[in-house]
């Protein structure tokens, strides 16, 4: 009989399309096309959410509909997960009832800048604050950490920098923490080295990855042998950032599902329903193109 040790979490790939996927489409989808498309998702065996962002939606026209989404997301019987940029965010998701916020900050200052007017320590400030009000406000906060590996302004990014702000979170409180390969330069061995350095800080480790230089499969694959089983998936590997042109989309659905099947590692995902979701999605953004 084979014993599996508390540590030894399965394979989890949580879906950003809603989120990550619609945000800089120039397409606004309707609140009813998000819904079909999550439900066709649900159906094909997806369990772990991140459904829209609590972000000004003057900035971020694709999050207009939060509540709502967020609403029914908890209504077909998920704990999902949405993200939060600044203090202002989490206050409004904690008043729409959100258990589960990932605040995202970036390990590039120049980034950091441009997406929230603030500086990482700014930031970072703001983040500790939410860690200390999360069990009062029945909010779990965990963290996105863009930038990790590279950004187009500064460059390679030092991992000093990446396990310095891991560390000070930990402290803090969090329990996981998503290192970001935002602008999809990183390589495998680059992904195997961080997670190899951030594993003993003690948080539970996640990947969002992106697939600008066409190797999310293969890092994904090389995070996982690393030891790291929560990961990030877009359906069609749609999406980037708004703040940062040039990035290409994000780990698609279809990649993480071959990438991992592959290697003989169950998704609990079914490959002919993800396509019905993929269908919906490009009715969604058809219908919203044609609006």
């Amino acid at each position: 009989m084979k014993h599996h040790h508390h540590h030894q979490k399965d394979l989890l790939i949580r879906d950003v399309t809603l989120r990550d996927g619609l945000q800089n489409l120039p397409e606004v989808l309707s609140t009813d096309d998000k819904l079909a498309i999550l439900d066709a998702l649900i159906a094909a065996g997806v369990k772990d959410f991140q459904l829209t962002s609590f972000v000004n939606p003057a900035r971020v026209p694709q999050m207009h509909d939060a509540e709502t989404i967020y609403a029914e997301g908890v209504a077909r019987g998920l704990t999902p997960n949405v993200l939060v940029a600044n203090l202002k965010g989490f206050e409004r998701a904690v008043a729409a009832g959100v258990k589960s916020v990932d605040a995202v900050i970036s390990a590039s200052n120049v980034y950091q800048q441009k997406n929230s007017g603030r500086t990482i320590l700014e930031s970072a400030n703001e983040i500790t604050i939410m860690l200390s009000r999360a069990a009062h406000a029945g909010c779990k906060v965990d963290i996105g950490l863009a930038n990790c590996f590279h950004c187009f302004s500064e460059g390679h990014i030092d991992s000093e920098i990446v396990m310095a702000l891991t560390r000070s979170f930990h402290d803090a409180g969090a329990r996981t923490i998503w290192l970001s390969d935002t602008t999809g330069y990183a390589t495998p061995d680059q992904i195997t080295t961080l997670v190899k350095q951030c594993q003993p800080i003690g948080v539970e480790l996640g990947l969002h990855l992106h697939d600008t230089q066409g190797r999310a499969g293969d890092n994904a694959l090389a995070g996982y042998r690393a030891g790291v089983r929560r990961f990030d998936a877009v359906l069609s590997g749609l999406g980037g950032s708004p703040f940062t042109p040039g990035v290409g989309g994000n780990l698609s659905m279809e990649t993480a599902q071959a990438v991992f099947t592959g290697a003989g590692i169950a998704t609990g995902i079914d490959t002919g329903k993800m396509d019905v979701a993929r269908e919906k999605l490009s009715r969604g953004i058809a219908r919203a193109g044609a609006a």
